[in-house]
């Protein structure tokens, strides 16, 4: 059998032994690297023969540091599928993740969810978590809105009533809400 070799990327002993134990049990898989660093991940990634890595997003100092390492490992053109593995739940984070690279985000309190990811992504066969896919959409779906949706939308965010938005833009209180039904019909959408 062939066995699916993995590489964790966690700078927290604790997460190290407990995540590693539970993925040498598995008889498919095979824990190459375990290391604690962006710059180990990377010249890890470009000397060692790797199909996923797994990969938490603040590896020193709540940096983002796990994200920039996915980055540069994604553009090494090697083919490496990198899964984040965080505690992290900011849909912002989340996006970039995907966006520099990675193909998945799931929690690194669930041990099985990881292992299916881990298969998943070995064999191409990926779908997003659901610590991912919320986040994801809805970023898809903000971008369906035109520029004045969306800065209605920003306003709304940050606590603007209609009154104060029909102000801010200089319009009536029905535009406004005609945007604000057009807003919500897009982000809701379920195709």
């Amino acid at each position: 059998m062939e066995k699916i070799r993995v590489m964790l990327v966690e700078d927290d002993s604790r997460w190290q032994r407990d995540i590693t134990e539970d993925l040498k049990l598995e008889e498919d898989l095979d824990v190459v690297k375990v290391v604690s660093s962006k710059e180990e991940a990377i010249e890890a990634a470009k000397h060692l023969p790797l199909d996923v890595i797994l990969m938490d997003i603040n590896l020193t100092d709540n940096n983002l540091d796990g994200i920039e390492a996915t980055s540069e490992i994604s553009n090494l053109g090697k083919g490496i599928k990198i899964i984040m593995l965080t505690a992290l739940a900011e849909r912002e984070i989340i996006v970039k993740a995907i966006e520099y690279g990675a193909i998945n985000y799931v929690n690194k309190s669930s041990i099985q969810d990881i292992l299916n990811c881990i298969r998943e992504a070995h064999y191409d066969q990926v779908s997003l978590h659901p610590d991912a896919t919320s986040a994801i959409l809805r970023e898809i779906r903000l971008k369906s809105l035109t520029p004045m949706e969306k800065n209605i939308f920003s306003l709304k965010e940050e606590g603007y009533t209609r009154p104060q938005m029909a102000e801010y833009f200089h319009t009536t209180l029905d535009t406004i809400g005609t945007h604000m039904k057009n807003i919500s019909k897009k982000l809701k959408r379920r195709k």
